[in-house]
């Protein structure tokens, strides 16, 4: 079994499990993971794990997460050149028959290492550490499927500093995760007492997300601000609509809308605290700007300006992107990993 505050026995398959749905945020907490027993991450936070600096940021803060509400920690590592069908590995293995062999020993260091680190940080923390030999992209979406919840770096040991600050491996999981996906950028250590931001609207993930929002304001105990950004250009579409507005109109309008949205909210969640916040111009410029006091941002997958069949829009990537606190991505329902 694989025991986690000692550092050892870390486990690896070299195979995908059959996985099942779960919900943010339920304590559900499992202390044996055998050789035997298929990878099952129900009521577990899982992180990616890919040794960079990244990685190691949003393990320690998954860690704090896990720790504080009780829950298991998972450490995935999920290598596909561990796969003697690798184009990579079997050119590698008529140089070296040792190739796979020593890779998973340098991996297993680093889950060990990376493990021990957590360990010291969290004593009273159950943490597993999970070596696949899949590809990242295809065992992090998958492993959220029934995770309670996936928490990765913005960026991972592939990306480079030139690059837009969401690696590609980042997007790609996001666009393919199966439940929702905590993005962690790097620099982030412990968790703020700052509000959850959710921008908010009358869209299938937007109130997918809002339900994980609520969840994660009562959790951290900090305000819930419900956000709607509007621009006059996507609101209105024609030149004479603009000369007729009314701009306090437009306010109240948005605003009921967001005290109506937020009703079933408080309904479940009596103890949340709402602010309402209704603002002009670009919902990307404005979770940006609000990510720099907020402790997290919550975005659906995409929003009313999406096209059907996309699945990850503009907004949720940009914010991902360019968000300086922590930000969950939540699509309403699941997409098959291609």
């Amino acid at each position: 079994m694989a025991s986690l505050n000692e550092a050892q026995g870390v486990q690896t398959i070299h195979s995908l499990w059959e996985v099942y749905p779960a919900y943010l945020g339920t304590p559900s907490r499992v202390k044996n993971m055998t050789e035997q027993t298929p990878a099952r991450f129900t009521g577990r936070i899982v992180v990616g794990y890919d040794g960079s600096a990244g990685a190691t940021d949003a393990l320690l803060y998954a860690a704090a997460i896990a720790d504080s509400r009780k829950l298991e920690l998972v450490a995935l590592m999920a290598l596909s050149h561990l796969r003697v069908t690798d184009r990579r590995t079997t050119r590698a293995l008529k140089v070296d028959p040792n190739y796979i062999e020593n890779i998973t020993t340098k991996a297993q260091t680093q889950l060990s290492d990376a493990v021990q680190q957590v360990a010291t940080a969290y004593p009273e923390l159950d943490v597993t550490s999970v070596l696949l030999a899949e590809s990242p992209i295809e065992a992090l979406a998958n492993a959220s499927k029934d995770a309670a919840l996936l928490v990765i770096g913005a960026r991972g040991s592939s990306s480079e500093k030139r690059l837009p600050l969401l690696g590609s491996t980042a997007t790609e999981v996001i666009t393919y995760a199966q439940g929702p996906v905590l993005v962690v950028p790097e620099g982030t250590h412990g968790l703020s007492n700052g509000p959850v931001i959710i921008g908010l609207q009358d869209a299938p993930d937007s109130l997918a997300a809002s339900e994980i929002a609520a969840t994660e304001a009562v959790l951290r105990d900090v305000p819930l601000v419900a956000m709607y950004a509007w621009d006059i250009a996507p609101e209105l579409g024609d030149f004479s609509s603009v000369m007729q507005l009314d701009p306090e109109q437009t306010y109240r309008d948005l605003d009921t809308m967001l005290q109506e949205l937020v009703v079933p909210l408080l309904a479940k969640h009596p103890e949340l605290r709402v602010e309402r916040r209704v603002v002009q111009g670009s919902a990307r410029v404005a979770l940006v700007d609000a990510s720099r006091t907020a402790s997290l941002i919550v975005v659906g997958s995409r929003g009313l300006g999406g096209f059907a069949g996309l699945l990850l829009g503009s907004v949720s990537r940009a914010v991902t992107r360019e968000a300086l606190c922590p930000v969950i991505v939540v699509r309403e329902q699941s997409v098959p990993v291609r």
